[in-house]
């Protein structure tokens, strides 16, 4: 069995040779991300730790080399460290101990003004690009291939998001995986580090198990958690904390299929147009604390096994991430919620999808809920709360394909 990372505008072949052993060729990490940093952000990184510039080989969108221009900033720059032999710089503190790779999306500062490189791209009737990912409180939903050219159109250039990526080789498992939007220093002469971390979660993670018998098929084990980081700061790891870490509500939208997926297929419209049976779930994530009374209580995750049979050769799943806006326990810090419901109009009286959400309620119970729902995806769930709703602002998506053969 092999773990990686994977997520949208890529996809992993798993492959079933004769002596049924299940391989992973190459692993992914795309997603949407809007910007929450409350200003103009000019730049976004990925630091990932634990491998080299020559593991990876992609950079959103360097799959689109002929057309650079499909997000503003264009082609990222991937350097490296080696913290193991070299005290790290202050913002990454957290790195200590490792190399890694810092994969960099940036404007260029420009006579005292930062331009990204295709920031003057047109969008639209007199719409541009624009020099950076702008700040939009309230942002529009997507599904996790939307914010760049082909995914918004003219709407990209005020959403307030965009789209970033890496691919890995054959057989490298990344280490973990840090997201950072880079903003204008206090003197405006450099781009640093926003003081938290990206509100995107992290990409799910990807478990492989071989059938048992040689002509099952294995079984895909996605597991979807809540940041490692206390309140989003890399700084503080939650294996330190004696409180429970922020909630975040996700829905996760599986599909199969019996074509392969396909690059170009694992676009929003596709996906939300494909005339299978979806399967749509809300889980409430939650990191438990690491030390304290309460060290050691099971995490809420969201961990899913796909056994991909008959004739079915492919399973997506999309992952859309949302702040939990209910209430917390005051001392503990773990998320109270009450049972959801789905919108009446989205609800059939026979067949179709099924919907399970589970969340823990003020008696400290699970309370799962299942509803049977359209074949198409049966849209935004609405919670019964004291507090009107406990289902917070999106935070953006990640979509995950894997074939199987």
């Amino acid at each position: 069995m092999r773990k990686s990372t994977i997520a949208i505008a890529a996809f992993a072949f798993l492959s079933l040779p004769a002596a049924s052993r299940a391989q992973m060729i190459g692993s992914y990490d795309n997603f949407d991300c809007f910007n929450d940093t409350g200003k103009t952000a000019e730049g976004f990184e990925i630091d990932v730790e634990d491998v080299s510039p020559s593991d990876i080989t992609r950079a959103f969108p360097s799959n689109f080399s002929a057309t650079p221009w499909v997000i503003r900033y264009g082609a990222a720059t991937i350097t490296s460290y080696d913290f193991t032999v070299a005290t790290p710089d202050a913002p990454h503190s957290y790195d200590a101990g490792h190399k890694g790779v810092l994969v960099t999306w940036a404007a260029t500062l420009q006579g005292g003004v930062w331009k990204a490189a295709y920031g003057n791209q047109p969008f639209g009737a007199g719409s541009v690009a624009g020099d950076g990912t702008p700040f939009v409180p309230n942002p529009t939903l997507t599904n996790g291939e939307s914010c760049w050219y082909y995914g918004q159109g003219a709407a990209y250039p005020t959403s307030g998001c965009d789209h970033f990526g890496i691919s890995f080789g054959g057989g490298v498992t990344p280490g973990k995986m840090t997201y950072h939007w880079k903003i204008p220093n206090a003197k405006n002469t450099a781009l640093v580090n926003a003081g938290l971390e990206a509100s995107i979660p992290p990409s799910p993670v990807l478990n492989v198990i071989p059938p048992v018998k040689p002509a099952a098929p294995p079984v895909v084990v996605a597991v979807a958690r809540a940041p490692a980081d206390a309140k989003r700061d890399p700084k503080r790891p939650q294996a330190g904390e004696a409180q429970f870490g922020d909630a975040y509500w996700l829905r996760t939208t599986t599909l199969y299929s019996p074509a392969g997926a396909l690059l170009d297929n694992l676009q929003k419209a596709n996906v939300a147009n494909a005339k299978v049976p979806k399967t749509v779930a809300w889980t409430l994530l939650q990191r438990a604390p690491g030390i304290g009374p309460n060290a050691g209580m099971p995490e809420r995750e969201a961990a899913e096994n796909d056994n991909v049979g008959g004739k079915n050769v492919q399973v997506t799943k999309q992952y859309e991430y949302f702040k939990f806006s209910g209430a917390y326990d005051s001392e503990t810090h773990q998320a109270l919620c009450d049972m959801f419901y789905a919108n009446q109009a989205d609800v059939l009286a026979a067949g179709g999808n099924t919907v399970q959400v589970s969340c823990q309620n003020a008696a400290g119970n699970d309370a799962p809920y299942t509803k049977q729902y359209w074949t198409l995806d049966p849209g935004p769930m609405v919670a019964l709360h004291a507090t009107k709703g406990n289902l917070g602002s999106y935070l953006g998506a990640h979509i995950n394909a894997y074939n199987v053969k």
